[in-house]
């Protein structure tokens, strides 16, 4: 796998530079064109930032864009998305007004989305206080759930089989392209893997579900 990062002579200080980097490079860059048939090669990209995290930044990321765009070229498209955090804490509650019963689901600590795609791997989006980083490869997906740096070991708490198209992350990106990421606010590193996994998904990674009782069966526990 290629890994870049920022060089220490060229680290920008403030979310201004890397913003005003990010477009040099973009206008520097070239479009690589794939073969018909073929598949964009795996890489990996690692980009350290300020505490503050512009959604921008993400949807800018000249060589994610790059890879999205060669994806249409190609045909590719997405069919499921797995939603990675170190935990998630289910809360069981039983209303007697209705006889329903509902759990309150809440995603634990740092978080990633492994998107899966129909025939050139997977691509990974994971943002937290250490920088944006993400990841086109083929084969398992499982080693993202090894212990990394600090001790973290992500597993899968939530999952889809939906379809979709490589217009339907970009839309996505661009929706939160808004959004300023920063832990100890309403919008922490973690809701940016969970919101795309939930629009991708179109279904609430968190939150209350009603959970199905069928009749004559024991109540959840």
């Amino acid at each position: 796998l290629e890994h870049r990062e920022w060089p220490p002579e060229h680290r920008p200080s403030s979310a201004c530079d890397l913003l005003r980097h990010s477009a040099r490079r973009a206008a520097a860059g070239t479009l690589s064109m794939c073969g018909a048939g073929g598949s964009v090669g795996p890489s990996l990209r690692y980009k350290a930032g300020p505490q503050v995290w512009s959604g921008k930044r993400i949807r800018d990321d000249y060589e994610l864009q790059k890879l999205l765009t060669d994806w249409e070229k190609l045909g590719v498209s997405f069919t499921g998305a797995m939603l990675l955090a170190e935990g998630k804490d289910s809360v069981k509650d039983y209303d007697r007004r209705y006889d329903e019963w509902s759990t309150t689901d809440t995603i634990v600590g740092v978080t990633g989305i492994v998107m899966k795609s129909n025939g050139d791997g997977w691509l990974y989006l994971h943002l937290t206080s250490a920088g944006f980083k993400w990841e086109h490869a083929a084969g398992s997906y499982r080693r993202l759930t090894q212990e990394g740096p600090g001790g973290i070991r992500l597993k899968v708490v939530d999952s889809s089989t939906r379809k979709y198209a490589v217009g339907d992350v970009r839309g996505l990106l661009e929706e939160q392209s808004g959004c300023e990421y920063a832990d100890g606010t309403k919008m922490e590193y973690a809701s940016f893997a969970k919101d795309l996994f939930n629009g991708v998904s179109e279904k609430r990674c968190e939150g209350v579900k009603t959970i199905d009782v069928k009749p004559g069966s024991n109540a959840p526990t």
